[in-house]
């Protein structure tokens, strides 16, 4: 079960990195930036070219280009590459592949329109409190679902276990805590205050009463050694410093107890730049980490045994 679950995951986050590598060249095309730089053209006359107001988010896009591949720096110059892309859709995947996803990146594709206007455009819909809507609409899909049953799976959770989840957002304290009720526990944080209150009136609705929720950053948490279990998923990718909070969040484990993280880890996922791009117009985010740098992180202050599945996926138990 835990394999066809994994698999789900990965299929699916790799046609959302090539859904979004397919939309950079669209966007390319589309504002003519092909046509400027095939041209060869120096940095600033791309700058003044390219018809759009928001230049950081065009300088953001040709970066993207370069870490793609599709163009080259030289000192003074860029130079498009030779890019060639084939889609391979095997015949396996198509049975694998969730459907509503597509919707919300259909949208975020559509507000970088907007965002070449300017970042503070009221149709970009990526702060987490101010369009925490979206955010909750993006948390309660398929996708979130599926990966949220495979935390509980790899989790062992059941009512007497109890769970601390980093960035928890509005679903997940439902979603994982109501496997903990009525004898576990369920704390979540995060530090969206509009996040938190949708979470908490849920939770009032649902009275589960044995779920707690705290607006803290990930950064301050104390650690306490007394959860069985661990989450961050689709949450790294948010965080300053790394090093700090995953050390933080180990201390808070029993021996024994196990941190899953769920991410599109960088060295697993070819392209991820492309996703990336989309996902920066949330100001806070940074770039999706990569699965050696977090195990390298952990392995350097504690004991552990390391357990993969698939491409996004990490259990580390604490010995």
């Amino acid at each position: 079960m835990h394999e066809e679950l994994v698999r789900i995951i990965d299929t699916n986050l790799e046609y959302m990195i090539k859904n979004s590598l397919l939309y950079i060249i669209q966007l390319g095309t589309k504002y003519n930036i092909f046509k400027i730089l095939a041209r060869n053209p120096h940095y600033l006359d791309i700058f003044s070219e390219v018809g759009v107001a928001n230049k950081a988010l065009l300088r953001e896009f040709i970066s993207t280009l370069v870490k793609l591949k599709i163009a080259e720096e030289t000192p003074n110059r860029l130079v498009l590459n030779g890019f060639s892309y084939t889609l391979e859709i095997p015949a396996q995947d198509y049975n694998l592949l969730l459907s509503d996803w597509v919707l919300s990146l259909e949208e975020i594709y559509r507000m970088v329109d907007f965002a070449f206007i300017t970042q503070q455009h009221p149709h970009v819909l990526m702060d987490f409190d101010k369009d925490a809507d979206f955010w909750d609409m993006r948390m309660n899909n398929s996708f979130a679902r599926t990966y949220r049953t495979l935390i509980a799976k790899l989790g062992n959770i059941t009512n007497k276990t109890h769970l601390i989840d980093i960035g928890c957002g509005s679903v997940s304290p439902i979603e994982l805590g109501k496997n903990l009720g009525p004898n576990g526990y369920y704390l979540g944080i995060d530090y969206s205050p509009a996040m938190i209150e949708i979470a908490k009136a849920r939770v009032e609705e649902k009275e589960f009463y044995w779920v707690e929720l705290k607006e803290i950053d990930a950064h301050i948490i104390k650690p306490v050694n007394e959860y069985d279990v661990a989450v961050m998923s689709f949450v790294l990718e948010y965080i300053k410093d790394p090093r700090t909070v995953t050390r933080k969040v180990m201390e808070t484990l029993k021996d024994e107890g196990k941190l899953i993280i769920v991410e599109p880890f960088r060295d697993q996922f070819k392209y991820i730049e492309a996703l990336e791009f989309f996902e920066k117009l949330n100001k806070d985010f940074i770039e999706f980490p990569s699965s050696d740098q977090i195990i390298n992180i952990i392995k350097e202050e504690f004991d552990v045994n390391i357990e993969r599945y698939g491409k996004s996926v990490l259990v580390i138990t604490k010995k």
